[in-house]
């Protein structure tokens, strides 16, 4: 069984960033009460992992959720203003909502480890899930990337996403509405030729924080993303190796879904 919509509406999608290769973004919590719309038991920052959760060889780092965003927008506008194929597969849901979030309905954890980040921002702001499974699964579980503008302009980035099974304590969960788990595997090549590679994770799950709460208006959006470090770039590349197994971000991502869920 693999991670999708579980239950609930939706019907469109949402993606890892495309600009893998240039995006490394960490942070600490920050947040404050919701919305009145989404009558939560406990504030975003309650909802995070705790750091004795986080796996071995990673220590916590210090980032405020506006400094997310806008480390979040440049990567965004430089994945805007790049070429695309298929040009159908164009990820829309990181933009969307980072629109959304702020210091007033979100909280971040994020860590380093000497080879790779992670990030865990948890929101009463709702993501496109849907949004995503259309641009990382099917005809677009393999995108190319051309960059048009920045330090990378005449880049090639080819990601191949992998969805991975659904941990095992997510699955019947009557407060999960929707969610994704994907591996991406991205190779960058410069205009010289050299190439340089990496491996990274998402997970994103939209779920009720409170047992007698089951509407999905009332879903809060739980985001796990860890990127590994990249390769030197070379000719021909060589393999990056993943921060984690398949299975051990499984397992880290079905945590983050149990501590929100507190």
């Amino acid at each position: 069984m693999r991670v999708r919509v579980l239950r609930g509406r939706g019907a469109s999608v949402m993606v890892i960033a495309v600009m893998a290769a240039t995006a490394s973004l960490v942070g600490c919590g920050d947040g404050t009460v919701p919305p009145a719309s989404v009558a939560t038991s406990a504030v975003p920052a309650d909802l995070l992992l705790a750091p004795g959760q986080l796996p071995g060889g990673f220590a916590p780092a210090q980032l405020a959720v506006a400094d997310l965003v806008e480390g979040n927008r440049g990567n965004i506008e430089a994945a805007n203003a790049a070429e695309v194929t298929p040009p159908d597969c164009r990820p829309t849901a990181d933009a969307d909502l980072n629109e959304q979030i702020d210091a007033a309905n979100s909280a971040v954890l994020a860590a380093r480890s000497s080879t790779a980040s992670l990030v865990e921002l948890v929101t009463t702001a709702q993501r496109d899930i849907p949004a995503d499974i259309a641009a990382s699964t099917g005809r677009c579980a393999i995108t190319t990337t051309v960059i048009r503008e920045g330090n990378l302009r005449g880049a090639r980035i080819v990601t191949r996403y992998t969805e991975l099974p659904t941990p095992a304590q997510m699955q019947g969960s009557d407060r999960l509405h929707q969610a994704l788990v994907l591996r991406s595997d991205v190779t960058t090549t410069l205009p010289d030729g050299a190439a340089s590679t990496q491996v990274g994770f998402a997970g994103y799950a939209l779920l009720s924080p409170a047992a007698e709460q089951t509407a999905a208006s009332d879903a809060v959006t739980v985001q796990l993303t860890m990127s590994g470090e990249s390769t030197p770039a070379s000719d021909p590349p060589t393999d990056a190796q993943p921060p984690v197994t398949d299975a051990a971000f499984g397992k880290l991502f079905d945590d983050a879904v149990n501590a929100a869920s507190r």
